[in-house]
């Protein structure tokens, strides 16, 4: 009922056609075709003289130039004056220097004139977003033309191998390890308890941290092998990014006006919507016709930006942290960063000639990334639920370190791993131009619009009819009509689970029936419970955030058939070794959810869950 639907049901049918559509098509696939094209262009006489023809016709000037007497004179001597010179790559320059010079004058103008929008909001509203953005983009021109075309070499060879070269040998030593790891587990938690001095129920989220890595090491493949700097850095990766998303007044700030133009980019899918619809998506808020389509907009984009290669570069360059900082192998942490943005079989896409050489815990800690997060497209979908936006957004983050610390902890590493960083190359789509990638993005939405329709139909009928059996038995022994549901028996089960997160235990039995629905049904159900809690009036603010942070992952029953049906497409010979190792990757996916879920928890204060309820009734 997610994207992993769209590529599962499209790979099986026809594997090529969807990777020459979807965003991660290989190098090697497009050579290949290229191949068999070229090979019956050659064993087919009939069609040698056509290429020629059209070289001809080529050759031949049809342009309105042409008309102009002395045409072909002038534009001979225009091709000798510059001969030798790539007129194509000379006239790019020269447009992108036209564009740079409006941009100064249009940014100078900006700062000159005053204007009203301004007077809201300065840094995410007023001239000071364009300012950022400014600054963000002309350091990345100046390091990418300049630092690194000049000095890169000379920075990689005297300063970063130099740097490497003495980080490998003082923590070639095991005591400093330790230390090391000692001394920011110690930081971390003399930081809570002071923190949470006058607030000690957020000390039980503290506690729900150390019984989930407990779990994990207890029920380990291998306890002995596990390599503590995977799960030390991955732990302080994600705490690190809570203190920033939810202490840091400036990280909050820019999280929440992030998570503001998100939903304010995502509103703009009324105005279709509301065109082909009328009044059913403006007035009456139809789901079908409101939500879903939100879906389609946002695959619209993601597939552009796959066309010109934003999202590949984004995708390295976070893969490229993990590894350095958490330890993981290259496809691990592409995978992990890829997963992110994408579902759980689409990511694994860009990693896939290299998935027959994983071993099984590279494999298990791919598939973890993917049922710990959520895809960019589902999200959209989410926050059009009125789940806050910057929360979706820092927990999609904040889990992509902890399905890696976690998955190394419940699998660990016993062998070598074949693959490189050097090795990973990512190509961009092979779609014509901007409009062709745009319509391949709609196409490939629609599949995964109509699965999560049909399977909220068919869960929430089959909820409905479970709930009616359990309350008729529940009837006959003389309890209450509408006691026992199958959402209420959810409830009991996962309430300890509720309350080590944080929750307060009156409110743990709702928060476990989301969880429930979450891991037997999907997150999609989940969610929109959620939102009725919400409008109901149900949860206090933090069990409503804590239960964001736990629900945001594709970790549920049916999401271990999709991901088996996707990755034994995707590496055929390695299908019995991933039937091993899926059961496990969904249970380490929802403990990397639920740990996310105990540091927003334990870094949640109450003045912060008072402010941010006051300011989402103000936007509502």
């Amino acid at each position: 009922m997610r994207e992993k639907g769209e590529v599962y049901g499209t790979v099986n049918s026809h594997p090529a056609g969807k990777e020459i559509n979807g965003p991660a098509m290989s190098y090697s696939l497009k050579m290949d075709q290229l191949d068999d094209k070229n090979t019956s262009r050659e064993s087919s006489p009939a069609c040698e003289d056509v290429p020629q023809i059209e070289e001809e016709d080529d050759k031949e000037d049809y342009s309105i130039c042409s008309l102009f007497p002395g045409h072909a004179a002038r534009k001979e001597r225009i091709q000798s004056l510059f001969k030798g010179r790539d007129l194509g790559k000379l006239l790019k320059k020269v447009v992108i220097s036209l564009l740079a010079v409006l941009y100064v004058i249009y940014f100078i103008s900006v700062l000159i004139i005053h204007s009203d929008v301004q007077e809201a909001n300065y840094w995410c509203d007023g001239d000071g977003f364009l300012i950022l953005i400014t600054i963000i983009f002309g350091t990345g021109l100046f390091y990418y033309k300049v630092v690194k075309v000049v000095w890169g070499e000379f920075l990689y060879q005297h300063v970063i191998l130099f740097l490497s070269k003495i980080f490998n040998m003082v923590f070639r030593y095991r005591f400093i390890s330790w230390g090391s790891y000692f001394v920011l587990v110690l930081i971390a938690v003399i930081f809570v308890i002071v923190d949470s001095w006058h607030e000690p129920h957020r000390l039980i989220s503290l506690f729900g941290i150390v019984v989930l890595l407990l779990f994990g090491f207890v029920f380990s493949t291998a306890p002995r092998k596990v390599r503590w700097r995977h799960v030390a850095w991955g732990m302080a990766l994600q705490f690190i990014l809570g203190v920033v998303i939810l202490r840091w007044p400036l990280g909050r700030s820019v999280f929440r006006c992030a998570g503001d133009k998100v939903s304010a980019f995502l509103a703009f899918t009324d105005e279709g919507s509301g065109f082909v619809f009328g009044k059913i998506v403006k007035e009456d808020h139809i789901f079908a016709f409101q939500v879903l389509s939100v879906i389609l907009f946002f695959s619209f984009c993601i597939q552009i930006l796959y066309y010109y290669g934003v999202m590949q570069w984004v995708v390295l360059k976070l893969g490229w942290f993990l590894q350095i900082t958490i330890g993981t192998t290259a496809c691990e942490s592409v995978n992990a960063a890829a997963n992110i943005f994408l579902g759980q079989t689409e990511a694994p896409l860009l990693i896939k000639p290299y998935l027959p050489d994983m071993t099984k815990s590279e494999l298990h800690a791919v598939m973890t990334g993917g049922f710990a997060t959520i895809a960019g497209s589902v999200l959209a979908a989410y926050i059009s639920f009125k789940v806050d936006a910057s929360h979706l957004l820092s927990a999609s983050v904040m889990s992509a370190p902890a399905a890696l610390a976690f998955a190394k902890l419940f699998y660990p590493e016993t062998k070598q791993t074949k693959t490189s960083f050097k090795d990973i190359r990512i190509t961009q789509g092979g779609e014509a131009n901007l409009l062709h990638a745009a319509m391949v993005g709609v196409t490939n939405a629609i599949p995964l619009v109509a699965n999560i329709a049909a399977n909220l139909i068919a869960f929430y009928a089959f909820i409905s009819f479970c709930s009616s059996i359990l309350n008729w038995g529940c009837t006959l022994v003389g309890v209450g009509k509408d006691v026992c549901t199958l959402e209420s028996v959810f409830g009991w089960i996962f309430m300890p689970l509720a309350w080590v997160m944080g929750v307060e235990w009156s409110q743990c039995g709702l928060v476990g029936e989301l969880i429930g629905l979450k891991t037997i049904v999907n997150e999609f159900v989940a969610y929109s419970k959620l939102r009725d809690m919400k409008e109901a009036g149900l949860l206090t603010k933090r069990a409503e955030i804590i239960a964001t942070y736990a629900l945001c992952g594709f970790s549920n029953i049916s999401s271990i058939g999709i991901n088996l049906g996707g990755f034994g497409a995707m590496a055929p010979s390695r299908r019995a070794d991933l039937a091993k190792v899926v059961v496990r990757a969904m249970i380490a996916g929802s403990c990397a959810c639920f740990l996310t879920a105990c540091i927003a928890g334990t870094l949640v204060r109450d003045d912060f869950v008072t402010v941010t309820s006051n300011a989402t009734l103000n936007a509502i």
